[in-house]
């Protein structure tokens, strides 16, 4: 396991840590959101930006038949109470009460304001079931403009006690890896590199280059639910989304680990 003395490359935080200059939580009525901002503030970069944006999702209050004006007005107070809470955990740069659907607008404002990270709470609920009936992590992922923070309870608003970033020697998976290293240099966690052999793309460089991670005979998603903790951050990278592409890794290890899941968007050089 790499400590914070040992981490490789600890010289190149700053740069990695562009991936937490630009924090946009996303809240909602529930309590998970306020767990995604408390998980972001331990997260941004010393220097970084954070900004909370609560969505009051009235249409949701439709389901309560004849008492859906009374919901809508709950739904909108819930919001605007935890938007209060969360600016009372973190110190954010801004803080804006919107209504309409949370993860159109956060991806819009990702845009428009140029975040380089989006936090929503997890739901509980298996994969399956939500991509039946939805959810704003599932939503979250597909089609984020930039890297995505799922978070779920174990360590916010303290650091997580270890990080577990996956690796199969992709593109994706090693710019995972330098965010991995520098952010564990900076919070002063354990950093647990994870190979999966039986999906490694160069099982023996890889068995090498990390004799102190955790080596698994099994699949990547294996070998990083076998390290991860409730209390962990997990990291793993993704690729620029496509369109019909069926579950990726990052989306599989959302539902499969049991923790926070950083999900570091990779963006690839373009083609000549």
């Amino acid at each position: 396991m790499y400590t914070n003395a040992s981490v490789p490359g600890a010289g190149r935080e700053r740069a990695q840590d562009a991936v937490f200059g630009h924090v946009l939580v996303g809240l909602d009525d529930t309590p998970e959101s306020l767990l995604a901002a408390a998980q972001a503030g331990v997260l941004r970069a010393p220097d970084g930006r954070l900004e909370l944006l609560a969505v009051a999702e009235r249409h949701l209050a439709a389901h309560a038949g004849m008492a859906a004006p009374d919901a809508e007005e709950h739904v909108y107070a819930d919001t605007a109470a935890n938007l209060e809470r969360a600016k009372e955990l973190v110190d954010a740069d801004e803080a804006v009460l919107a209504a309409g659907r949370l993860v159109p607008l956060l991806r819009l404002e990702a845009e428009r304001r140029g975040a380089t990270l989006i936090a929503v709470g997890a739901r509980s609920h298996r994969r399956l079931a939500a991509l039946a009936l939805g959810g704003h992590d599932v939503e979250a992922l597909h089609d984020a403009p930039c890297s995505v923070l799922l978070a779920r309870p174990g360590w916010g608003p303290h650091r997580p006690d270890r990080i577990v970033v996956a690796i199969d020697g992709s593109p994706e998976s090693r710019a995972a890896e330098e965010t991995a290293r520098a952010l564990a240099a900076r919070l002063g966690c354990d950093l647990v590199p994870a190979v999966g052999l039986a999906d490694a793309a160069a099982p023996d460089v890889l068995r090498a280059e990390r004799e102190n991670g955790l080596v698994d005979p099994r699949p990547l998603l294996d070998a990083v639910a076998e390290a991860a903790t409730a209390a962990s951050l997990v990291v793993v990278g993704r690729r620029a989304p496509r369109r019909g592409r069926r579950a990726d890794l990052a989306e599989r290890a959302a539902y499969r680990v049991r923790c926070s899941v950083l999900v570091v968007r990779h963006h690839m050089p373009a083609q000549g």
